[in-house]
């Protein structure tokens, strides 16, 4: 029979080459080579490797503020150094690579944790990143209430209706307002789950909601924009980088829409960039007719900021510890 070590070692082994057959199969999927030149986006690189070397720094940047938030957030339950916590963030980003949604990103993290619970570290990491998504919805709609000056179709459709626009931006505060309480206000759920009768035997995991005040989730929300700057920031720099002539305000409002709806479409690893690339078009080729480096910018970003951490983690994986003495 297998010894406790010899299983980790090779879930471990069996972590990293699903991670880099998936990582693989994007780079070279047909939605993914029928879009882009290799040798075009090789030679735009070529030309400003400076601005690449940013971009790639602005990566390690997004990564190490999310640390941060991970570190604050799972301090709860386990006072982890900030290299340890790093750690966690590229070993979950591996583990994600190939999971639908990422959900893997979950329960990668929580193996770096030497003696708390793991259950309550997931939840706490869906907390963080619901924090995220809340932010990512925040500006979403915020850019959404501009896409008519962009979208015709969009802006007969919206008008079509007997005050439209006014219903739309009042719908948009709306859930706006909700979600951002909610988040703020978690131990509400809490109390919720603890009246649901299957549920209140798991105290242990329903109190998780209820171990951050208002202004702990205030300070993880700012993260989140923090974070939310990083990313967009390097997009709009990508854009340029790749001859997409957009005015700054106008692209960040149809990269604030465009995160938004990544964001809530339901993804498997294989099909992720083709997605990616599929929704940037949309909303670009509203204002620019390049679609080659709409695609190109796309499938960079997703180069620096996933698979290029992904790999890295893939360093990282065999410090997790799958089980405990």
């Amino acid at each position: 029979m297998l010894s406790r070590k010899t299983i980790g070692f090779l879930l471990k082994i069996g972590i990293v080459a699903f991670a880099l057959f998936f990582l693989y199969e994007q780079l070279t999927s047909k939605s993914s080579v029928e879009q882009f030149n290799s040798d075009a986006i090789l030679q735009q690189i070529k030309q400003h490797y400076g601005v690449l070397a940013v971009i790639i720094l602005m990566m390690f940047l997004n990564w190490f503020l999310e640390a941060l938030k991970w570190r604050f957030l799972i301090s709860k339950i386990e006072q982890i150094s900030i290299k340890r916590s790093i750690r966690a963030i590229f070993s979950g980003i591996t583990v994600s690579a190939f999971t639908p949604n990422r959900v893997g990103e979950y329960g990668g993290r929580v193996f770096c944790l030497e003696k708390a619970d793991r259950i309550q570290g997931v939840i706490i990491t869906v907390i963080g990143s619901m924090a995220q998504l809340v932010i990512t919805i925040f500006f979403g709609c915020i850019g959404l209430l501009f896409l008519p000056k962009y979208s015709s179709e969009f802006y007969y459709t919206v008008n079509s209706i007997e005050f439209g626009y006014p219903i739309l931006i009042f719908l948009l505060v709306l859930l706006n307002v909700l979600i951002v309480f909610l988040f703020l206000n978690a131990y509400l759920f809490s109390a919720i789950l603890s009246k649901i009768k299957f549920l209140s035997k798991y105290e242990k995991y329903n109190e998780v909601f209820s171990f951050y005040n208002t202004d702990e989730l205030a300070k993880v929300l700012w993260y989140s924009v923090a974070r939310y700057a990083v990313f967009t920031t390097q997009f709009f720099i990508l854009l340029q980088l790749f001859d997409i002539n957009i005015a700054y305000a106008d692209a960040i409002v149809l990269i604030m829409i465009m995160l938004f709806v990544v964001s809530i479409t339901p993804t498997i690893a294989i099909t992720e960039i083709g997605i990616r690339g599929s929704v940037a078009i949309f909303l670009f080729g509203l204002l620019s007719t390049n679609t080659t480096g709409i695609f190109a910018a796309t499938f960079v970003m997703w180069i620096i900021n996933l698979l290029l951490p992904a790999l890295i983690g893939t360093v990282f994986i065999f410090t997790l510890k799958f089980f405990r003495k």
